[in-house]
């Protein structure tokens, strides 16, 4: 009797002594942030043949990143347009503003008779 009375009160007070220790040496680092950076696709009837994607998933920095390369993409493009607009506006100004677009003067008619123009958007 004092012989079991004895492991149990061992067995008790390791039980304690191990329930009591809550902290661990270890610090435990925080979950990484999780971006959808791809889109899951649905599943099918048939999708137990394919392979599963594991999505990609992003730090902060990396999609900053990423969206910095699209704009500058992006940018670069706007540019180009507005390149040639400018080009084209310089152009425009070389020949002088007095036939609003055509290449030789247009035509002076009698009012009665004046056309609606099509490329310089006047009554001439």
């Amino acid at each position: 009797m004092r012989k079991s009375l004895l492991i149990l009160f061992v067995i008790s007070i390791t039980c304690v002594s191990y329930a009591q220790d809550t902290r661990s040496a270890e610090v435990r680092k925080p979950p990484r942030p999780q971006y959808q950076a791809t889109k899951k696709e649905k599943k099918g009837f048939f999708d137990f043949f394919k392979k599963d994607k594991k999505a990609e998933l992003k730090t902060s920095q990396e999609e900053l990143i990423a969206f910095r390369k699209r704009v500058s993409k992006a940018y670069a493009e706007n540019a180009k347009v507005e390149r040639k607009v400018v080009k084209h506006k310089k152009r425009e100004a070389k020949k002088g503003e007095k036939f609003h677009g055509h290449k030789r003067p247009p035509k002076k008619r009698p009012p009665g008779k004046q056309k609606f123009c099509k490329v310089c958007r006047i009554k001439h």
